[in-house]
């Protein structure tokens, strides 16, 4: 057998465009795929809205299950992200498999182009499926060793760089390391300002008490040792050093600009954690790339409603 050449890096088996086209031929086959993914193929995970009652029957020629006891009627979208969609479903799955397989992500002008609908519907299609990534992500905890760091995104702010910029949005990044030194998940949030209580809020919503958090040295950092953890300062000076000393962090921060600046070009405050939502999604599922278009379709049928004013408010 002839030795493996190390420069061919290998393909993950991941559902090709050709293979989403022909699964996904029609409507039908959007809904049964939905359907099993929901309630399973026998709708032995079905609970009625209405009265939790646990059995049902599929309507075939309607496209919904019936409660067996209230007989009330409900369709696979029914009380999740694609509650009342006008969108055909195939439209939407597109949508998922774009942000699933594509770590740079898609902006709405070019989904709108791709399946035919206008700029605002693709840009709320986007938006709902960033809020189930970013609802998906919201359980989990980072422990044990967490590197901790600030960055900006937004546009060049001229004569200004790091703590000293106005105009940009701070965000806090943190990156669990295994004992190996090797990142194992990771937490990014929007904050209004880089101070010692705002750092402590992120701290305590994304990492569990009594982990030991990786730090510059700067001085806001030294109040999260009284919130329940571990510090540990090192003191960089900025630069290469800081690269240098968070190789991880600085790995992420900067994967996550090129998206932004990439794919997006420039987003909006209020909605800037959506867009890191998506980016943390994929991050942290980026071994079991193959099976990231299935998990999408589950954190979408598992997130709640969203409407279009909370959308364009940000307040999801």
């Amino acid at each position: 057998m002839p030795d493996r050449d190390p420069h061919k890096i290998p393909i993950p088996n991941v559902l090709t465009v050709a293979e989403f086209f022909e699964r996904f031929a029609d409507e039908l086959a959007c809904v049964e795929h939905l359907k099993a993914v929901r309630w399973g193929a026998k709708l032995e995970r079905f609970r009625c809205p209405e009265c939790n009652h646990n059995r049902g029957w599929w309507l075939g020629k309607r496209q919904l299950v019936e409660c067996r006891d209230c007989r009330r009627q409900t369709s696979v979208t029914a009380g999740t992200v694609l509650h009342r969609i006008r969108t055909p479903l195939r439209k939407w799955l597109w949508a998922m498999y774009q942000l699933a397989q594509d770590k740079k992500g898609v902006a709405a002008l070019a989904l709108a182009k791709q399946i035919g609908v206008s700029y605002m519907t693709a840009w709320s299609m986007l938006h709902k499926l960033r809020a189930a990534m970013r609802k998906r992500d919201q359980a989990y905890s980072l422990k044990g060793l967490v590197e901790v760091d600030e960055c900006y995104v937004g546009g060049r702010e001229p004569g200004r760089m790091g703590r000293g910029v106005e105009t940009k949005s701070p965000v806090a990044v943190a990156v669990e390391l295994t004992p190996t030194g090797k990142p194992s998940h990771i937490a990014m949030q929007s904050m209004e300002r880089v101070d010692a209580p705002s750092l402590r809020k992120f701290a305590e919503s994304k990492i569990a008490k009594g982990a030991t958090l990786k730090t510059d040295g700067w001085g806001s950092y030294k109040s999260l040792a009284k919130s329940g953890y571990r510090h540990k300062a090192i003191v960089t000076g900025g630069g290469p050093k800081a690269v240098e000393k968070f190789p991880w962090l600085h790995t992420f921060i900067g994967n996550m600009k090129r998206m932004i600046l990439g794919t997006y070009h420039s987003v909006s405050p209020k909605h800037l954690d959506n867009y890191l939502a998506e980016f943390g999604y994929r991050a942290n599922r980026r071994w079991g790339e193959a099976g990231l278009f299935d998990r999408l379709i589950v954190a979408a049928v598992s997130a709640k409603p969203l409407t279009v004013r909370q959308l364009i408010t940000g307040v999801t």
